[in-house]
């Protein structure tokens, strides 16, 4: 199986989510390294 991946780098709303989920996209991870942005870490089956 392989994946594709995707991370955005600022906030994201519940509207947000539900788009990138109808997408396929799965939030595998949230990162705050600097406490000011938020990254999001997205995951989905490839082709």
């Amino acid at each position: 199986m392989q994946w594709e991946y995707l991370v955005i780098e600022r906030t994201l709303d519940s509207g947000d989510l539900g788009k990138l989920g109808a997408e396929g996209w799965e939030l595998v991870a949230v990162v705050s390294p600097a406490h000011l942005v938020l990254h999001y870490f997205f995951k989905r089956e490839a082709g």
